[in-house]
């Protein structure tokens, strides 16, 4: 049964819209309705994972082709799915996150009607998008799932947060499609990802891809979210917003993920696209006059500083590595999610998403087998909190499910740690450890805050160490098989398979961390006036205000540049037209 690759596929599908049609039934209690829900949400979740397992020792199952396209004397572009260790790790994320979405649109208090449809669409497009074998297919299928979240968006958070996020993914598509451009450009006969030759993927195609990734993960400075109070009336609709962005994300990191694994470069030693030395130092020399200006003027010395390290940037670009943009960008997105969340502790709820795919960003820039591994488990970790957060329990398996969940994610990022001793380059052993500490203690900080609620007796921390631990070991159980074949697909196989039985005793030290982050937060100082102190912080961090300058610059150029061609289209188009087909009669008369 499992040996075709529609029967997971049509499974999963049927598995989301059950859990879409359980919340919606009129005729049950929102009781039964949510329990439903979420049952067969953990089932259409482990499903995949569970199918995965049961083929055996056959290959990769690949479907049929839905339709095949071939340009004269051009590459060939096909539509055809398969269903291997990525797609089933993918399928398992799209079902839980889309059940989490379809849980908390239920529980809004104000109701869109469209909602739940657009969350059900966007589920579909993701299991449709983490089968595809064709990387024009992917950005066909990125496309479609990114119209949907912007339109989510205008129904869960403020027009201008929703207008920038539909900007970030529109231009994380075209970063997408100059990408396979610079792949066809080596004349590729295929865009299949199995048939992409490592010669083709050159720094720029990575270095595109990577920014196409980024747009859509929301990592900084491509944040699209304001953090204002008062920003939106309806207050419980707000935090939807990271959760249902959180498939797109996803979405366009296994896609880069997909394209990494073509090229058997290690990937913290990867080089950037070359720069020549004239426009380096023509950059520098516009980045230093710039600030100079902004100085005189009086103007923020924050801007000031981003000059100084912006030019400083450009002028050690020559040793820079793409795995040092990577860590870069997910360690100023984790330094911005803890000001946010600690000068305003609500906003965790949107911010924690963000800090997942940071997560997983920190396995990509170090390219080791367990760094990977450890951050797409740190989603799934994170897709099994979001879904445990939507139904209300009493306040003993609260903090069983919140134990078990939070040793899910400190055992990810201990694992994280653990890959940084297997990187190859200095400085990117050092900027990784450096990011997963901030990470490991910003999670920490907010573990302890939801654990802490009340005197917990011993036999309850007992009974949720061992839920945790048996827990996150049958996670590790049903994501071994996944997790192997998918690093055999990214280029990353695991040598020593006895890493894999390292992990109870990782899991029992995350149960030991977490257990103390516990029992230590009601003993430490209040953090509402270092929240106070850091809202200055938050708004000087705030990406916002200079993507919008960005738009406005591009915005004025391109009316100043149309205002041009529109007056040399009146004036000297015409005798432009005449010269040419003048010089194009001499030249065939002579030849």
């Amino acid at each position: 049964m499992f040996r075709t690759a529609e029967a997971p596929l049509i499974a999963s599908a049927i598995a989301l819209a059950l859990v879409a049609l359980a919340c919606s039934l009129p005729v049950i209690s929102a009781t039964w309705r949510r329990a439903a829900a979420v049952a067969i949400g953990t089932l259409g979740a482990a499903g995949p994972l569970i199918a995965y397992a049961a083929r055996g020792a056959s290959p990769a199952t690949t479907g049929r082709a839905l339709w095949e396209w071939t340009a004269v004397g051009g590459p060939t572009i096909k539509a055809a799915y398969a269903f291997d260790g990525l797609a089933a790790i993918g399928i398992a994320l799209v079902v839980a996150f889309g059940s989490a979405g379809l849980l908390a649109v239920t529980r809004a208090s104000t109701r869109r009607p469209l909602l739940p449809g657009l969350v059900l669409a966007i589920g579909l497009v993701g299991i449709a998008l983490h089968v595809t074998t064709d990387l024009i297919a992917s950005i066909v299928l990125l496309g479609v799932i990114a119209a949907l979240t912007a339109f989510v968006m205008l129904l869960v958070a403020p027009a201008p947060a929703s207008a920038r996020l539909a900007t970030f993914l529109a231009i994380g598509i075209q970063a997408f499609v100059v990408a396979a451009l610079l792949v066809s450009r080596f004349g590729a006969s295929s865009f299949r990802f199995d048939e992409i030759r490592p010669i083709w993927i050159s720094p720029g195609v990575v270095l595109a891809a990577s920014a196409g990734a980024a747009l859509f993960a929301g990592l900084y400075p491509f944040v699209p979210w304001r953090f204002e109070r008062g920003e939106v009336s309806d207050t419980e609709r707000e935090p939807l917003r990271g959760l249902l962005a959180m498939p797109v994300g996803i979405a366009g990191s296994l896609v880069l993920l997909r394209l990494l694994g073509t090229t058997r470069i290690a990937l913290d030693t990867l080089a950037l696209p070359e720069l020549d030395p004239l426009l380096r130092s023509a950059v520098v020399v516009a980045i230093v006059v710039a600030t100079a200006l902004r100085a005189t003027r009086g103007r923020s010395r924050g801007l000031i500083a981003v000059g100084a390290l912006t030019a400083i940037a450009a002028l050690a670009y020559p040793a820079l590595h793409w795995s040092h943009v990577v860590l870069a960008c997910a360690l100023v997105t984790v330094l911005y999610a803890s000001a946010v969340s600690l000068s305003s502790p609500d906003d965790w709820s949107v911010v924690r998403h963000d800090v997942a795919l940071a997560g997983l960003w920190i396995g990509f820039a170090l390219g080791t087998p367990i760094a990977i591994a450890s951050g797409l488990a740190l989603l799934v970790a994170e897709a099994g909190g979001a879904m445990a957060e939507r139904v209300w329990m009493p306040p003993h398996r609260v903090q069983i499910v919140l134990v078990a969940t939070s040793v899910a994610t400190v055992a990810a990022i201990g694992g994280m740690a653990v890959g940084v001793t297997a990187a190859t380059d200095t400085l990117t052993q050092a900027l990784a450890l450096l990011t997963v500490l901030a990470l490991l203690a910003l999670e920490l900080v907010h573990i302890g805050r939801r654990l802490s609620f009340a005197i917990v007796p011993t036999e309850l921390d007992v009974t949720a160490a061992a839920a945790a631990f048996l827990g996150t070991l049958l996670v590790v159980l049903l994501l071994a098989l996944p997790m192997h074949d998918t690093l055999d697909l990214v280029g990353r196989p695991v040598r020593d398979v006895g890493s894999w039985l390292a992990m109870p005793a990782l899991i029992t030290l995350a149960i030991v961390v977490v257990l103390i982050a516990r029992s230590v937060r009601p003993f430490l100082p209040d953090l509402t006036p270092l929240g106070g102190r850091l809202t200055a912080v938050v708004t000087a961090l705030d990406p916002v205000p200079a993507a919008m300058s960005a738009f406005g610059v591009v915005a004025a150029t391109s009316t100043r540049v149309s205002t041009l061609f529109a007056l040399f289209e009146r004036r000297g188009g015409v005798w432009l037209a005449m010269m040419l087909i003048i010089g194009l009669l001499v030249w065939a008369t002579r030849s």
